[in-house]
């Protein structure tokens, strides 16, 4: 499931379901837990993939203003060990940041057994949809081979499973659908090309990191300078849309001008706009704190540890893990 908006969503009723089977409180940590985790895996994963809005945003900046082709493979491959990393770390972090009132859940196996009887068996529609969904994963990580960009993959699919007797989508669905955020992720990536039309780029590339230039000497001084000024940006331009489509041309002009390679620093950039603080920061974390089930301090609390977390696995794929899938 490659937005993490739909991710959320669909964990959200996974999550009130285990809930209701422990007998939890809406503020007990069992139930924060889960829809805490829920929430900012589903907006950091963003990052490590090339499906999220953010990471297909950065990408095509990246394509348009530092003249580099970024495929699914690479993106999965490059953020794969930091992927396996956060999976371990978010699932310490939530059980010792709210330690459970019950470690066990009494006629769990049954519980859920039951619940799945009562769906059936699978249907033909649902039949087709899971096969749809995999051959568009099929396509995303053979992209090297076909050079088919993602987006593409996922317009033809889409569109494929609206046609005549397919019976996936109906027209109906497509009408329903809220073309909001397409327009929002245009008008952010428009930015870019209204700061590079305006001359802006350049006085923005001299101004943001003109401060950087003298720290920025080998690899892991870049990785670090770059990881934790997009976080601090990020403060700046809330939305991470905006805030990867107006400093992507920042950062492959200064790429470009200082013999350094746009797909690296780019990808580093990408992944900052990971680490966030505060709802307002993310689509996917505020449709994850709308359920009421955690607090703002809470996302700070588990933001602040994570984001950390994040930085420490980069420092350690950007120098080792990189160079070896041809990323120097």
């Amino acid at each position: 499931m490659p937005s993490g908006l739909a991710r959320v969503v669909i964990l959200a009723s996974i999550a009130l379901a285990l809930t209701e089977a422990f007998r939890a409180e809406r503020g007990s940590n069992i139930a924060r837990g889960m829809f805490l985790i829920l929430t900012y895996t589903g907006n950091i994963f963003d990052k490590m993939i090339l499906a999220g809005a953010g990471s297909i945003t950065a990408a095509g900046q990246m394509h348009k203003f530092g003249g580099i082709e970024v495929s699914y493979a690479v993106w999965l491959l490059a953020f794969l060990p930091a992927s396996i990393v956060t999976v371990l770390a978010a699932w310490r972090l939530t059980l010792w940041l709210y330690p459970p009132e019950q470690s066990n859940l009494s006629h769990g196996r049954a519980y859920f057994q039951t619940e799945l009887d009562k769906m059936g068996p699978w249907s033909v529609r649902e039949t087709k949809a899971v096969i749809f969904v995999g051959c568009t994963i099929l396509l995303w990580v053979t992209d090297f081979w076909h050079h088919i960009p993602p987006t593409m993959v996922a317009l033809g699919v889409g569109l494929a499973a609206t046609l005549p007797h397919v019976g996936i989508l109906d027209p109906d669905d497509v009408r329903r659908l809220n073309y909001m955020p397409v327009f929002f992720v245009a008008e952010a990536v428009s930015m870019g090309n209204v700061l590079e039309a305006t001359k802006g780029l350049d006085v923005l590339t001299t101004g943001v990191f003109h401060w950087m230039t003298p720290l920025l000497t080998n690899v892991f001084s870049i990785t670090a300078v770059l990881y934790w000024a997009a976080f601090l940006y990020h403060f700046l331009l809330a939305s991470e849309i905006s805030m990867l489509g107006t400093s992507i041309p920042l950062v492959m002009d200064y790429a470009k001008s200082h013999a350094l390679n746009p797909l690296q620093l780019g990808l580093i950039w990408s992944f900052a706009a990971g680490g966030k603080l505060f709802a307002y920061q993310s689509g996917v974390l505020i449709v994850g704190y709308s359920y009421g089930y955690f607090a703002a301090r809470d996302l700070v609390r588990i933001g602040a540890w994570l984001t950390v977390v994040e930085f420490a696995v980069l420092m350690v794929l950007v120098p080792f893990w990189w160079p070896l899938i041809g990323i120097h």
